[in-house]
């Protein structure tokens, strides 16, 4: 049976999509940048590929936040001075969106009434705190790993690490992760020795996890009947 769960935000917790819509749309906007579909699938393209080097440690989440705006005024045609300016409006406007996923805060109800639970998350330590802020999850949570404030990114296990040491967990083997991603959540709790469930899309199936949940739901039954 499970005693701990490190548990990821974005799309996990929180729809990160919703989120970013929100938050691009406003900082477009204030720019002059007319926030078209075209122009978001641009973005939403850039951001991916260096969310990915990130994962595979080619850049710094600092560098990240610049280089992601830089590259959208370059392929724009626009002047790319201005992208610090971008990164940080974006960061300050990200941060005051914090939608839930449906079933989120039922879920860690839940489950964080049985369990102490941690956020483990690769994201911006200024818009992550800023979200949690004003979440009717944070009450709930017994811990939280930031990889820019740890200085490292999952699927380091080191983010997992310190989460479990924060929980004061002393045998990985009564801990599981769930999240979203195969890469970065899955693989974290592969190289850290932890069990794992993926939240995965309908009809997505995989080996790497320990379990495979379709919902919050199913991935609290896993939990508390394990």
């Amino acid at each position: 049976m499970y005693r701990y769960l490190l548990v990821d935000n974005d799309d996990t917790l929180m729809d990160f999509r919703l989120a970013e819509q929100h938050a691009l749309g406003d900082v477009l906007r204030r720019h002059g940048i007319p926030d078209s579909a075209d122009t978001l699938a641009l973005y939403h393209g850039i951001n991916q590929a260096l969310w990915k080097a990130l994962e595979r440690g080619e850049t710094t989440q600092a560098k990240l936040k610049v280089e992601r705006f830089r590259q959208l005024l370059a392929a724009l045609g626009r002047d790319e001075s201005s992208a610090v300016l971008l990164g940080e409006d974006f960061a300050e406007a990200l941060g005051q969106y914090n939608f839930l996923l449906p079933g989120a805060e039922a879920f860690l109800r839940r489950v964080s009434a049985a369990m102490p639970v941690a956020l483990i998350t690769n994201g911006l330590s200024r818009i992550q705190r800023s979200r949690l802020a004003g979440s009717p999850l944070t009450p709930m949570l017994s811990a939280v790993s930031i990889s820019e404030e740890a200085g490292v990114a999952k699927p380091d296990p080191r983010l997992a690490f310190l989460a479990l040491e924060a929980l004061g967990c002393k045998e990985p083997r009564e801990a599981v992760l769930l999240g979203d991603s195969l890469t970065s959540d899955i693989g974290c709790a592969r190289a850290a020795g932890i069990d794992s469930i993926w939240l995965a899309p309908a009809g997505k199936d995989s080996p790497l996890p320990t379990r495979v949940a379709h919902s919050l739901d199913e991935a609290a039954r896993i939990l508390l009947d394990a």
